[in-house]
């Protein structure tokens, strides 16, 4: 467990599916903690050591800052946004599409960062 954790936040990623599970991490802290709309309307930014971010307002191109997404560009974003407009969220529907949403910012980001493209796509095995 204790390498797991270490592994989990690590300074560098060992792999973009690492990067996934945070992203995930992430959306899901923000849906619950302030809400769909919140989360569509801010920005994922990632630094130089690959480490994943999310901020509520536009950010500036602050050094160290390698890529940046807002995540209303996504039609996965698009998509999450029309959940619950009318009821109560299925915390499993919302899992299942934070998930997807995940998959696409990693996606994205990778587009505009070298260092992430070129990280491994699998987690490594078990040490």
């Amino acid at each position: 467990m204790k390498k797991l954790l270490q592994r989990f936040w690590s300074p560098k990623p060992p792999s973009q599916a690492h990067v996934v599970i945070r992203a995930t991490a992430v959306i899901n802290h923000v849906i619950f903690d302030v809400g769909i709309d919140t989360l569509v309307g801010g920005t994922f930014v990632l630094d130089k050591r690959l480490r994943l971010r999310f901020v509520s307002m536009a950010p500036t191109r602050a050094r160290g800052i390698v890529a940046a997404l807002k995540v209303s560009q996504l039609e996965e974003a698009v998509l999450l946004r029309g959940l619950g407009t009318d009821e109560v969220l299925d915390m499993q529907v919302v899992r299942q599409h934070s998930a997807c949403l995940a998959r696409a910012v990693v996606r994205d980001l990778g587009a505009q960062s070298a260092a992430l493209r070129a990280l491994p796509a699998q987690l490594g095995p078990a040490a």
